[in-house]
């Protein structure tokens, strides 16, 4: 899924504010258990590859020059696929060891545009604003 104010304007909707009323603690347990683990065989057997998802959704318009977040990056295929078009890409997944396969993943691949946090949907880091288009993959 992919969000950006021109999707908004020619859909004819507005983005809407809410607050999921969640814990994280329970999110995380309930939701990720043990996923961090199988990441590695996750993204290498059942995961499209980035370009080929980016391709599906007309992506490369919507993400190049823009700042991104990716929610639920993973360990972070896609937030480096668009990477190579954006300005700047933010990557966030409550599962610590995803974030740390997402960070090694960008190191090996010398990507200096994407960073990668944990935390979650419900309670993110980033002002209002912080970015022109918000994407989601095989996101839990």
């Amino acid at each position: 899924m992919v969000w950006d104010q021109e999707t908004a304007s020619s859909n004819l909707a507005r983005p809407t504010r809410f607050k999921l009323h969640l814990p994280v603690s329970s999110v995380t347990k309930d939701c990720v258990g043990d996923f961090g683990k199988h990441v590695p065989a996750y993204a290498s057997t059942l995961r499209p590859r980035p370009h080929d998802e980016l391709r599906e959704w007309g992506g490369s318009r919507l993400v190049r020059g823009k700042r991104v977040l990716d929610l639920g990056c993973g360990d972070g295929r896609l937030a480096l696929g668009v990477a190579r078009l954006a300005t700047r890409v933010e990557g966030i997944d409550p599962d610590p060891e995803a974030v740390a396969s997402a960070k090694t993943n960008s190191r090996r691949a010398g990507v200096r545009n994407a960073r990668f946090a944990v935390g979650a949907a419900q309670h993110l880091p980033y002002p209002d604003g912080a970015f022109d288009v918000v994407i989601l993959s095989w996101t839990l």
